[in-house]
């Protein structure tokens, strides 16, 4: 059992980032097994630069090969899916690039840096219970004396100021009207009756605001979320396209497929 498992597929990840979240359901919906590596914000470069895979994440290493970044690994999987699974379909493909990279471009950085935001206020501590799900041990323990450096590079890379927050939640407003008036005539997906890399890459990039259930690691509750934040998770979630994005998640979130393998 343990030999099989070394053999599976791996997929480096930050477990509660979004675009880590979006490439296991690409995953669970082509149906492939794998075994999750996961890491603490920082500690990932240590598993993925020495090997020349970039910092990012997430990765799915496959023997001596790699893919890295979301999109690339669901374009990946595609490949390998009946043609009424894929996620890129011949006839609507330029349509859903276009969709997720405007999601993923926009709503992604405009959602994590608004959970940034508010969850950095926080004792570090605190967070550990929910960043760390899945990662080793040692680095939980780390994790809260070393997070001041990796709070250098973050407020570098993130930008997570009150200013740049307030610009952001117009950024996702704009994306949850522009939905939810795609949604309006009442299909059932974004591009019809057809479940594509757009609808995947909204709800995974919706989530951090919207905290749905069926995610891969346990999301905190709007009671346990900060204070201040509270009021945009209860406004985004009543919005027709965060209703749209808790919808996918129940329908297809982790009961969809294979899970990972244990």
């Amino acid at each position: 059992m343990n030999a099989q498992k070394e053999t599976l597929p791996r997929l480096i990840t930050i477990p509660m980032s979004h675009y880590c979240e979006k490439a296991r359901w690409g995953l669970r919906h082509a149906g492939m097994d794998y075994r999750e590596e996961a890491h603490l914000q920082g500690f990932n470069y240590l598993a993925t630069r020495p090997r020349g895979w970039g910092r990012a994440v997430p990765v799915l290493v496959l023997g001596s090969e790699f893919v890295a970044d979301s999109t690339a690994i669901l374009k990946y999987l595609d490949r390998e899916v009946a043609e009424e699974r894929k996620l890129y379909p011949q006839d609507l493909k330029a349509l859903v690039e276009a969709d997720e990279e405007d999601f993923d471009e926009h709503l992604g950085i405009e959602s994590r840096r608004w959970v940034y935001h508010h969850w950095l206020q926080r004792d570090i501590r605190e967070l550990v219970p929910v960043a760390g799900q899945r990662a080793p041990g040692w680095q939980k323990a780390l994790w809260p004396y070393l997070f001041p450096l990796f709070r250098k590079a973050l407020d570098q890379m993130i930008e997570p100021t009150a200013e740049k927050v307030q610009t952001g939640l117009q950024v996702i407003q704009k994306t949850f009207d522009r939905v939810a008036g795609q949604m309006a005539d009442g299909r059932r997906y974004l591009h019809g009756d057809r479940f594509t890399a757009a609808d995947l890459s909204f709800a995974c990039m919706a989530a951090p605001i919207v905290i749905p259930r069926g995610y891969g690691i346990r999301l905190p509750t709007v009671d346990e979320a900060p204070e201040g934040a509270r009021s945009d998770i209860e406004r985004f979630s009543a919005h027709p396209a965060g209703q749209y994005a808790l919808r996918l998640f129940a329908e297809r979130g982790l009961q969809e497929g294979a899970r990972e393998a244990q």
